[in-house]
């Protein structure tokens, strides 16, 4: 796939005939380093705040963990904690997701420039990033794994979109479940789909069996530091992670082009798991000190 190759416009031709480019080598040891010292120390912070005992040898400073070598302690610190509660882990998913480390992370400039050219945007627009997050999927653990799908139903259907998924501190494989995908099938446009909504499991938008047969399916096994980039309309599907106690972190998201008309930026929808600032205004100073006003 030329991966060698920094002038990333020579791959543009490879990503319009099968749909998806494999870039090697964008993410180093040093960033992962940054990325799981976050997760470790949100997950230190989660067992103390939950009162979770942990009965195993762990490292309770932030300055003797290290990586890769560690890493099997934050998979058990994590699989312990989902033990326990499955919503602290939501917690902690989503505390990574607006940190600092993620943030730089996210923001990779060289992700940044192959996003444009691949979208064929101008270099200076401006690229919107939309549901970027790290997946979190252990081992049996299927609530959150997708079948066949567009993503077109699962994000803002009207924007111009590129996706992105990445291994996150470790390679992927099929064992602890690397993404598949559908070599050329973004072709179809938006294939004929069924919405599915399953009690206990996330939405499945699953597309029809008749337009999956035509193409043929692949395991897309990645290092760490390798970026997918691919087209909104490839038939893609999570893996699932049969090992028995390793973690499968995976960079998700996508960039959207604020250049089309279609762009409207969603408005942020944050929900408090303790109590909103009224509340608590209410709790400090009481009802009385609400005031309604009209004009």
């Amino acid at each position: 796939m030329n991966e060698g190759k920094n002038n990333y416009e020579d791959r543009l031709k490879e990503f319009k005939e099968n749909g998806y480019i494999i870039q090697r080598g964008i993410y180093s040891d040093d960033d992962f380093e940054e990325l799981f010292i976050a997760f470790y120390d949100l997950a230190l912070s989660s067992a103390k705040r939950n009162s979770i005992f942990i009965d195993f040898d762990y490292f309770p400073s932030l300055n003797k963990a290290s990586y890769p070598e560690d890493l099997k302690i934050l998979d058990k610190l994590l699989l312990m904690i989902l033990k326990e509660n499955k919503s602290f882990i939501g917690e902690i998913y989503d505390a990574f997701s607006y940190s600092s480390a993620f943030l730089r992370f996210v923001s990779n400039r060289k992700v940044e420039e192959i996003s444009k050219i691949l979208l064929g945007v101008e270099k200076n627009t401006t690229l919107y990033g939309w549901t970027n997050r790290v997946r979190i999927d252990p081992p049996g653990d299927n609530r959150r794994t997708y079948g066949w799908h567009q993503e077109i139903f699962y994000t803002q259907p009207r924007f111009t979109y590129l996706q992105t998924w990445a291994p996150v501190l470790r390679d992927t494989t099929f064992e602890n479940g690397t993404i598949w995908i559908k070599e050329g099938s973004h072709k179809e446009g938006i294939a004929k789909q069924t919405w599915n909504e399953i009690e206990g499991r996330a939405t499945q938008v699953l597309i029809d069996k008749e337009i999956l047969n035509k193409y043929k399916s692949k395991n897309l096994k990645m290092k760490k530091g390798d970026v997918l980039f691919f087209n909104g309309f490839l038939a893609h599907s999570s893996g699932n992670n049969i090992t028995s106690d390793e973690i499968r972190y995976s960079l998700v998201g996508m960039w959207n082009d604020t250049s089309t008309l279609d762009f409207r930026a969603p408005i942020p929808n944050f929900t408090s798991r303790t109590e909103s600032a009224k509340e608590y205004f209410i709790k400090k100073f009481g009802k009385s000190r609400i005031n309604k006003i009209k004009n």
